[in-house]
């Protein structure tokens, strides 16, 4: 082979390796885009404990507007409290009491570069929910009774009928006693003239 050839040859490789690199090296930076890193609860797992939040990390800054997050139960019902918390490579979103069972995640967010994303993940929920405690029922309330002075008792009926009676008999007792003595001073009075017209 000539030396021409092989110049040929070499020229010929370097155009290759030159276009190969042109066509790969502008796509390695396209291709690092913002991924969810890890998840909490994480995917597939089982909680033994009350989850109170739901927590997304992600490989690079995540925008505020346009995130959201949805949990659901088994029951299809939406246990998301609120909007979704986010703060750099982070995403939080709060949750009410889980039912027991299969918990599904969905999330949609927008990376720093305007790249949007979206997913979703399951785990399984063991805590049961609080049962919330019965309050007490108010007791009747009794009204107070007022207990008559005593110094200001009305006399009983019966005593009182008694005092009349008595007091009616004691005026006629009177009356007649009154009435004798008179008599016997009238008798005493005309004994006394016969006596002296006797005389």
């Amino acid at each position: 082979m000539g030396a021409v050839n092989r110049y040929r040859l070499l020229s010929a490789a370097t155009a290759t390796l030159t276009a190969a690199l042109a066509v790969v090296l502008p796509a390695a930076p396209a291709s690092a885009h913002t991924e969810l890193k890890s998840t909490a609860p994480a995917a597939r797992s089982t909680t033994n404990d009350p989850v109170t939040e739901v927590t997304l990390t992600f490989t690079g800054l995540i925008k505020k507007p346009g995130t959201t997050v949805a949990v659901t139960g088994p029951d299809k019902t939406s246990y998301s409290a609120g909007d979704a918390e986010v703060l750099d490579e982070t995403i939080t979103q709060k949750v009410g009491a889980l039912p027991v069972g299969a918990i599904t995640v969905a999330w949609r967010t927008v990376a720093s570069d305007g790249h949007p994303m979206q997913g979703s993940f399951t785990f399984t929920n063991r805590a049961a929910p609080p049962t919330p405690s019965a309050e007490p029922s108010p007791s009747p309330s009794v009204e107070p009774t007022t207990a008559a002075p005593t110094g200001a008792s009305a006399p009983s009926p019966t005593l009182a009928g008694q005092a009349g009676e008595e007091s009616s008999s004691g005026v006629v007792w009177v009356v007649v006693a009154a009435a004798v003595l008179a008599l016997a001073a009238l008798g005493g009075l005309l004994w006394r003239r016969r006596r002296q017209s006797g005389g």
